[in-house]
């Protein structure tokens, strides 16, 4: 009779943990597509990049620092192609661009200081 009660719990206590197993793997699961965002690497689009939220900049940004397309281009280029940086020095331009995440990040445009050319493009949080 006890080895029947001690199977009955075991057999009780396997189930417990198989539910909860599933429960666990199901918030997971709820958790990882809640983390999602819209994010959608696309290449550069002047256009889109102009008339675009933060978020579609943000799925642009990836482009403009891997394939150096604005490297060697003067302010007044940049300004042309990017619009007015949300900040701004002598020899950098800042620009807000959002992946989805809790803050946006910082697309970074850096001057020569003696062409005032680009040299330089990089993402920062």
């Amino acid at each position: 009779m006890l080895n029947h009660a001690t199977n009955h719990t075991q057999d009780r206590w396997q189930t417990f943990e198989q539910t909860r197993m599933k429960q666990t793997l199901i918030l997971l699961f709820v958790f990882l597509l809640s983390c999602g965002s819209d994010n959608k690497a696309e290449n550069f689009n002047k256009e889109k990049w102009l008339n675009g939220t933060q978020i579609e900049r943000g799925n642009m940004s990836a482009d403009l620092v891997e394939s150096k397309i604005i490297i060697g281009k003067t302010k007044s280029e940049i300004i042309e192609t990017l619009g007015n940086p949300k900040d701004s020095t002598k020899t950098n331009f800042h620009y807000l661009v959002d992946f989805g995440y809790m803050t946006p990040f910082h697309l970074n445009v850096n001057f020569d200081k003696n062409d005032l050319k680009v040299k330089e493009v990089t993402l920062t949080d």
